[in-house]
């Protein structure tokens, strides 16, 4: 496929696809996107083939792991994990209260899916970071410039973007560029699906080949994506590994791992 270049966006090819994905939805609910009343910020956990199409929803095991990172400091909220159905399929929600100030890196490390099709155990590691400004706690400057303090730290995950433009404040049609790194170092020419989440349908893609769009790093594993819509949008990473997994009948195949990111955009009014 032709791939396209452009001038203000470096060691990137971009193209469409048809293939099916696979999307880890871990996103704040509320038109608002961070906090709610309170300073209760509610996450929505779900899996799905497309979050271009809003599902179809895929069934979500235990997670191994999920919490937040802020300040440095690294919490388990295993035990804010309770069980939902979407489109009848097993998913989760956890209501979190933003104590302190700070960003706030939500972290989820889901339990392998099998994908029959693929022959592959699929696990995607996501994240999603939020400002503590509508929790309205208490800064000492004057612009509380420290609600969004450590917007860029890693979590570690075997499979991470690591941020590079601060994306908890990002006007739609921003450039956001990101690091791939694959146990903490760089992946280059890592293959990067984009996906924006659109859950009232109100975006009617022309074709199939509009429901992910495919970026690729470049040699020091950044990539820069421009997103044309507000909402939330999913960034995936999944770079070529050698891993394998057992399969549920124990058969030894490919483990598939990624990394997602969530960024939002708005619209500036």
């Amino acid at each position: 496929m032709k791939s396209i270049h452009h001038p203000l966006i470096l060691g990137i090819t971009l193209f469409a696809t048809a293939a099916d994905a696979h999307v880890q939805v871990l996103v704040p609910v509320g038109s608002a996107g961070d906090a709610q009343p309170g300073a209760v910020c509610e996450l929505d956990l779900r899996f799905v083939q497309h979050a271009a199409q809003s599902g179809p929803a895929l069934p979500m095991g235990q997670s191994l792991q999920f919490g937040v990172v802020v300040n440095n400091k690294k919490t388990s909220l295993m035990e804010l994990l309770k069980p939902k159905q979407v489109g009848g399929q097993p998913a989760f929600t956890a209501r979190y209260t933003l104590k302190e100030v700070g960003a706030h890196v939500f972290y989820l490390q889901p339990a392998p899916y099998w994908d029959a099709d693929e022959q592959a155990m699929v696990t995607h590691y996501a994240k999603v970071i939020v400002n503590s400004v509508a929790a309205k706690l208490p800064t000492e400057s004057q612009m509380g410039w420290e609600n969004w303090e450590g917007w860029d730290t890693l979590v570690g995950l075997p499979v991470e973007i690591e941020p590079r433009v601060q994306c908890t404040s990002l006007w739609t049609g921003s450039a956001f560029t990101g690091i791939v790194r694959v146990k903490g170092k760089p992946s280059p020419n890592c293959r990067v699906e984009v996906e924006y989440l659109n859950d009232n349908g109100t975006v009617k893609m022309p074709d199939n080949s509009y429901l992910a769009h495919i970026l690729k790093t470049n040699d020091k594993g950044e990539f820069t994506f421009v997103a044309v819509r507000a909402g939330w949008w999913a960034l995936t990473a999944i770079p070529e590994t050698k891993e394998t997994a057992r399969s549920p009948d124990g058969k030894k195949v490919e483990a598939e791992l990624g990394g997602v990111l969530w960024i939002r955009c708005v619209d500036m009014k």
